[in-house]
C-alpha cells in the first residue's frame, strides 16, 4: 500500500511539473507569434542569421527609403534609393527589446549627423507593443 501512495505521489509531481512547463513554453510561443504578427504588419521579414544566437530572439530586416529617414542628400542619390536594415527582437517574458543587428553599421559616423533611422526601431517596438497589449 505505501508502495501505491509513493508512486501515485511521485506520478502527480511529474504530471504537475510538465504541465507547467507546457504552459510557459505556450506563453512563449504566444510571445513570437505575436512579435512574428506584428512585423509582418509593419513589412518586416523575418530572417535566420549565419551565427547561433539565443532561443528568445527574432531577426528581422526591411527596406527603407532613405529619404524618409535621412535629413541631408547623398552625392549618388540614383544609387543609394533604398537601405535595409537588420534588427533583432529580444522576447523574455514580458519584456521586449528592440535594436539593430548590425550596429556597426548602424553607427552615427556611418549614417551621418542627421540620420533619423532610429526612428525604424521605434515604430517596431510600437507595433509590437500594441500587438501584444491586444492579445493580451
Amino acid at each position: 500500500m505505501k508502495k501505491l501512495l509513493v508512486l501515485t505521489v511521485i506520478g502527480s509531481f511529474l504530471l504537475g511539473s510538465n504541465a507547467f512547463a507546457s504552459q510557459t513554453t505556450a506563453t512563449e510561443g504566444t510571445t513570437a507569434d505575436a512579435i512574428h504578427k506584428a512585423a509582418m504588419n509593419d513589412a518586416w521579414t523575418p530572417y535566420k542569421p549565419s551565427a547561433k544566437n539565443g532561443e528568445q530572439t527574432l531577426y528581422f530586416k526591411k527596406k527603407i527609403k532613405n529619404k524618409d529617414y535621412h535629413a541631408y542628400r547623398y552625392q549618388n542619390r540614383q544609387q543609394h534609393k533604398t537601405m535595409t536594415v537588420y534588427v533583432k527582437v529580444d522576447y523574455a517574458g514580458d519584456q521586449v527589446n528592440v535594436e539593430f543587428a548590425d550596429k556597426v553599421r548602424m553607427n552615427p559616423g556611418s549614417l551621418g549627423v542627421g540620420h533619423k533611422v532610429d526612428n525604424v526601431l521605434d515604430e517596431l517596438a510600437s507595433a509590437i507593443e500594441q500587438e501584444l497589449s491586444a492579445n493580451v
